[in-house]
């Protein structure tokens, strides 16, 4: 039985657990809150530095497209100046039907091989028959094609143009990290608009990760690696255009009888192309006890595109220089199409981007870091822009985060990597010719760490 006397008496001890409770309530909101506000910050910082890290890597796959559309486009411009070549040493050949089969039944060929020469015979003879009745029809469609491959040539060079100066323009904001910084905040904004994004520059090397290479590199032309992979690109046809019809040795008869093709179309010293075809037959007769050679040029055609500063020089063109000499230099070369006369622009290879360093036996990768933070009052916890604020005895066991804000630090990196392996087996290494650049996140470099540390009085970030 309690008496009057002492009720009331458990209200201060209700008080006392009522004041723990709420400090209790108090720690328990502020850390979830805390932990809260840290996630999504964290979060923030990985999805930035991982959407970064695309935008840098669609960069690069960019380039490896970009630098395959320019081969495939240089490679076009060497097919129309093969064309025209071509099309020249056929209306020669067209011209010397007679020769040529005066020359076929002159000599005797290996029997095996008078299916294909008389192929080739009946092909000039038979143009040069349908040309006669035609009153000349070939040299009117061969100008008439040379119009269009002169225009031809022009509109391949002014994409490769177009695309040498777009990666031009896309590594000039990557590469100073302008456009990183302006995504990288754009995210995040959209998580929070109190949160802001800080690109590390110390470990940030997208700039220094690739290079242009062109024709005025200080250490002399750069275009040598576009050209190599421009040259193994050619089809056979523009590559190389040769055949050889053989005859046996007889005596006293003939020897070393041979009817030669050789013709190719060749980059001459990067800012040309240049095509040249022959057609030539020798062979050997006994003539006052010696042997004597007897040599007959029967087609040539010649053509080049060029930017008029190139360096003189010659090409292989399939041997036409080394077996078909006398051709090449008596007819081929004085009657050479020269298509910017007929309107062609050729401003020879351009300036492409492809890594800095291309070493095959480097791994090649390049990261951006975030930090991602937020300042104290507008965070969602006590003291911040939450409406439970922390007063009296509360205030002792306020928590303030080091450098008044709370931040997080995350890396992303892109790397080199085929999607699978390679039909033939062999391996490839890391360029701007492949399209295999991906992203991943990593952990921060210390350079991160350090710098995040020393912009919040020291205290590191995970």
């Amino acid at each position: 039985m309690i008496c009057a006397r002492d009720a009331g008496q458990a209200l201060p001890l209700g008080l006392f657990f009522m004041l723990g409770a709420a400090a209790v309530m108090y720690f328990v909101f502020n850390s979830g809150r805390a932990v809260d506000e840290k996630l999504r910050i964290t979060n923030a910082a990985d999805g930035a530095a991982y959407s970064v890290a695309v935008l840098e890597a669609r960069a690069l796959n960019f380039d490896a497209y970009s630098n395959r559309a320019i081969v495939a486009n240089q490679v076009a411009i060497a097919q129309a100046v093969s064309l025209a070549s071509w099309l020249h040493y056929f209306g020669a050949g067209v011209d010397n039907a007679d020769a040529l089969a005066d020359v076929a039944s002159s000599w005797i060929y290996d029997p095996l091989e008078y299916p294909r020469l008389a192929r080739v015979v009946a092909g000039f003879g038979g143009t040069a028959y349908v040309d006669h009745l035609g009153g000349g029809v070939t040299d009117g469609a061969i100008r008439a094609l040379d119009e269009g491959l002169a225009a031809i040539v022009s509109a391949h060079d002014l994409v490769s143009q177009a695309l040498s100066r777009s990666q031009s323009v896309l590594h000039g904001a990557l590469d100073a990290g302008t456009a990183q910084r302006a995504l990288a905040n754009e995210i995040v904004h959209r998580i929070d608009p109190a949160m802001t994004a800080e690109l590390v520059a110390g470990s940030h090397g997208f700039d220094a990760f690739t290079r242009a290479y062109s024709k005025g590199d200080p250490a002399g032309d750069g275009r040598g690696r576009l050209a190599e992979t421009v040259l193994s690109s050619r089809d056979a046809f523009t590559a190389e255009r040769r055949w050889s019809i053989g005859g046996p040795d007889i005596w006293p008869l003939q020897r070393n009888v041979e009817l030669k093709r050789r013709g190719g179309t060749d980059l001459i010293n990067y800012d040309e192309w240049r095509a040249i075809d022959t057609l030539e037959h020798e062979g050997q007769r006994l003539r006052k006890g010696s042997w004597r050679w007897r040599r007959t040029s029967l087609a040539w055609g010649a053509a080049a595109a060029d930017n008029g500063e190139g360096t003189p020089g010659t090409g292989f063109h399939g041997g036409t220089y080394v077996d078909n000499r006398r051709t090449t230099k008596m007819y081929a070369e004085p009657s050479m199409l020269d298509l910017a006369e007929l309107g062609a622009r050729f401003s020879g290879l351009p300036t492409t981007r492809d890594l800095a360093r291309l070493e095959q036996s480097r791994t090649a990768a390049t990261g951006v870091s975030l930090r991602v933070s937020k300042p104290r009052p507008s965070l969602r916890m006590s003291g911040g822009v939450s409406l439970i604020q922390p007063s009296g005895r509360l205030q002792r066991f306020e928590a303030t985060p080091p450098g008044d804000e709370i931040a997080a630090l995350s890396r992303a990196e892109v790397f080199f990597e085929r999607i699978d392996e390679r039909v033939d087996g062999r391996r490839e290494y890391p360029s701007l010719y492949s399209p295999y650049w991906e992203v991943r996140l990593v952990s921060p470099t210390a350079i991160d760490r350090a710098w995040a540390a020393a912009r919040q009085e020291g205290a590191l970030l995970p």
